[in-house]
């Protein structure tokens, strides 16, 4: 027994390790990617903060870029343009600032001539070209039309200023330019950086501000805490001509994210291997929950809801009462087919998921969309006014609906049906049968010719859907007519019925293309061919003129069959713009059998 005892002990023991030391072996990798994590957040932080405290700067300059762009707009305008007579412009202009104002200076022709305030009088007669980095400053700012920062410049009292600069041009005649000089506003340093510095000391960080000037000729540091930063983030943008190079770090180091680290270390080494493997199943089965729900809940298409989460979630809100009042849609892309078989399925399936991402954009959060299956679509839309849900329905129909596909441009069109629930309603519908309603509305919409919508009224037939059981396929191919459909500026045939491909006594219709060379021309008879194609055109005219709804026409002409039986025909013809091909004629083309008759016995 003891030795039996032993060697469970021995393989408890041997478990005991394996699990310990394979545990420790996570639990440092997972330490060591928390560390470097922390420390990738910690930077990323202070660069966020980098580029927050960046775009203070640009706003502490902004009210001296305004004044320089202000004072240069003025001068432009004012018909004295002369610096002095601008004195109590620069007075009223600095008394409307909170920027740390040093001076401002009128400079026409590069030589200050005009000075706020007038203790800083001195400054007159300097002329601003006179020091090389001014200069190129200076023509950077008249190259480029802008304004540029010069400085640090030490003042004659002995302080530091940033000076902003901009051009002044006049408008001559012919609307031409010509450079009146510059308007400069110098501010004081550090003044102008006392908020950003309040800030960066109070998020606890250490910082160096370093600038080019316009030449881009090197950084100077013009600002930096006490303590310099160490292995800074840093943050470089463009201003007033130059680059800007802001450092931040944290005060207490990057090395302060060890001192929770440490704590964690301490409390968690004895349950890390418990806990990690512990919520690493719970977080894998939750997740792989979640993913079974969310694949059983959505079209993997359009990303919305299909019919079984649709049906969960109203169950979910008519649970929790959150659902007293909707309008319910049905809606479906107008010839979805036609779409397919003209342009190709991927084509309809990018108009599918093109009308899921504007519903989404479109329709409120609280509105539920799903995909039906094929092109068909639901909304559920709560509201508390159904009027304005209503206006809602109908604007989403009339929204243009276009997309690009491989530069490609692809319109469609709508049609909605929609059916009111209450939960409160006195015939006691339940939502599926407000969505039969709704369906039913949508139905009525095709039959009115689609790119609508309707409201579902009590009485609306459903039975009238017997209508659109017909295919077009069916009526084409079994009414008794001879249809043509053709291009109206190319005349090339774009559609014949087997009705007309045997009224030209051809086997198929290749055969009938062959043989009419695939246009209109090749129809008429060669001597009849003129007279017909003025007559139409005339007709569409007076049709046009009239402003007709369409423009119809009705003409008798011969036709010769591939055996060269000459036959009269009448034709009448519409003009109609096609969202496909543009403008085309819908032609039926009847036998004139007294005409026949009457050549016939012409011929005898």
């Amino acid at each position: 027994m003891k030795l039996s005892e032993s060697r469970q002990q021995s393989k408890n023991i041997i478990i005991t390790a394996c699990v310990f030391l394979i545990g420790l072996l996570c639990w440092g990798v997972m330490l060591q990617d928390l560390y470097t994590k922390r420390i990738l957040s910690l930077r990323e932080h202070c660069r966020l903060d980098a580029v927050v405290f960046a775009d203070e700067l640009q706003q502490d300059f902004s009210e001296g870029e305004s004044i320089v762009k202000a004072l240069a707009l003025t001068i432009g305008n004012s018909q004295n343009q002369s610096a002095e007579g601008l004195g109590h412009v620069m007075e009223i202009v600095a008394s409307r600032t909170d920027i740390p104002l040093d001076s401002i200076l009128l400079a026409p022709n590069g030589v200050v001539a005009a000075v706020y305030p007038d203790s800083r009088s001195s400054a007159l007669g300097y002329d601003i070209f006179a020091e090389p980095k001014r200069k190129l400053a200076m023509q950077y700012s008249l190259q480029a039309h802008a304004f540029a920062v010069i400085g640090p410049i030490e003042t004659t009292g002995g302080g530091m200023v940033m000076a902003i600069v901009n051009p002044v041009f006049l408008h001559t005649a012919g609307d031409k330019e010509s450079l009146w000089g510059f308007a400069n506003v110098l501010v004081k340093v550090p003044d102008i950086f006392a908020k950003t510095v309040a800030n960066l000391d109070q998020s606890g960080l250490t910082y160096r501000l370093e600038k080019t000037g316009v030449s881009h000729d090197g950084y100077v540091t013009i600002l930096e805490s006490d303590v310099p930063p160490t292995d800074p983030v840093s943050y470089t943008f463009s201003y007033g001509g130059c680059q800007w190079h802001m450092q931040v770090a944290p005060k207490d180091g990057w090395r302060q994210v060890m001192g929770p680290l440490s704590t964690a270390v301490t409390l968690g080494f004895l349950t890390l291997i418990m806990l990690t493997v512990l919520t690493y199943v719970l977080l894998y089965m939750r997740d792989r929950q979640k993913r079974l729900r969310r694949l059983a809940m959505t079209d993997q298409l359009t990303g919305l809801l299909n019919r079984h989460g649709l049906e969960s979630v109203i169950q979910e809100r008519l649970n929790q009462d959150k659902m007293d009042q909707a309008i319910f849609v049905q809606l479906d892309i107008d010839d979805f087919k036609l779409i397919n078989d003209i342009f190709g399925h991927r084509i309809g399936d990018e108009a599918l998921r093109h009308l899921a991402v504007i519903m989404r954009v479109f329709f409120p959060r609280e509105a539920v969309l799903a995909r039906n299956g094929g092109d068909e679509f639901i909304i559920v839309l709560p509201t508390r006014t159904i009027p304005a849900a209503e206006r809602m329905v109908r604007d989403f129909v009339s929204l243009k609906k276009e997309f690009n596909y491989k530069q490609m441009v692809y319109q469609y069109t709508i049609s909605m049906g929609y059916a009111v629930y209450a939960a409160n309603q006195a015939d006691g519908k339940s939502p599926l049968d407000v969505l039969r309603d709704a369906d039913t509305a949508l139905y009525m919409v095709k039959l009115r010719g689609k790119n609508g919508c309707c409201r579902y009224v009590q009485g609306m037939a459903a039975t009238r859907r017997v209508q659109m059981g017909f295919s077009l396929r069916d009526v084409v191919f079994n009414l008794p007519a001879s249809i043509l459909i053709y291009d109206a500026e190319s005349e090339e045939i774009l559609f014949a019925n087997q009705e007309l491909i045997s009224l030209f006594e051809c086997d198929d219709l290749d055969d009938f293309l062959a043989y009419t060379k695939r246009r209109f021309r090749g129809i008429v008879h060669p001597d009849d061919y003129e007279q017909v194609d003025t007559s139409i055109w005339q007709q569409v005219y007076a049709c046009n003129l009239n402003k007709r709804e369409k423009a119809n026409d009705a003409v008798n002409y011969r036709i010769v069959t591939k055996h060269g039986r000459v036959r009269w025909v009448i034709d009448r013809g519409r003009l109609v713009q096609n969202d496909f091909y543009g403008r085309i004629f819908y032609v039926i083309l009847v036998p004139d059998e007294r005409m026949d008759a009457v050549s016939d016995k012409a011929d005898q």
